[in-house]
């Protein structure tokens, strides 16, 4: 029987993340699959097309910048990645992109992973977001505020709705 195969293309500087022994034994074992390197090309392959394809996304968020222990929850189902391209736009503007999007000394990302819940790594040209779908919503609207020039008080101001919002429903649904 013939396997099925995905391919990614790996950053140079995050390779060895994932071929990292420990990293690379668990997506095998953990989602049946082979994971093997021809230099930056990741080749994937397996027999269950679903868990390639959730394999192919636990390296991409490695390949994304994400630490192994922040992509492994990808492992679970509720959980997505998402990211958000920066290309096309001049370097000095990504780079203010990217500075903005961390903050002062990461406060910017750390508020936005305080409210939604989730992950995010600013690397290369891509914003990336790892959590629950509802909360990678909300993230995902954080990172274009400030790609469209909001102020970070407002960005802040819209994740604290955001969070006070999601906890009322949750409290509402515990009602229910």
């Amino acid at each position: 029987m013939m396997g099925i195969l995905e391919t990614l293309l790996v950053p140079k500087d995050r390779v060895g993340v994932i071929k990292d022994t420990p990293v690379t034994q668990r997506i095998e074992k953990d989602l049946g699959v082979k994971l093997k390197f021809d230099d930056n090309l990741l080749k994937i392959t397996g027999e269950d097309g679903l868990n390639i394809f959730q394999a192919k996304t636990i390296c991409k968020a490695i390949a994304r910048g994400f630490v192994p222990k922040k992509a492994f929850k990808l492992f679970k189902e509720e959980n997505v990645l998402d990211i958000v391209e920066l290309s096309g736009m001049k370097d000095n503007k990504i780079k203010l992109i990217r500075s903005r999007m961390i903050g002062t000394n990461g406060k910017t990302r750390r508020m936005i992973e305080r409210f939604s819940g989730c992950s995010v790594s600013v690397y290369g040209k891509t914003i990336s977001i790892i959590g629950k779908y509802e909360q990678s919503v909300i993230a995902k609207e954080a990172v274009n505020m400030i790609l469209r020039g909001s102020k970070h008080s407002k960005v802040y101001g819209f994740l604290q709705q955001a969070k006070n919002e999601s906890s009322a429903a949750s409290k509402l649904d515990q009602l229910v």
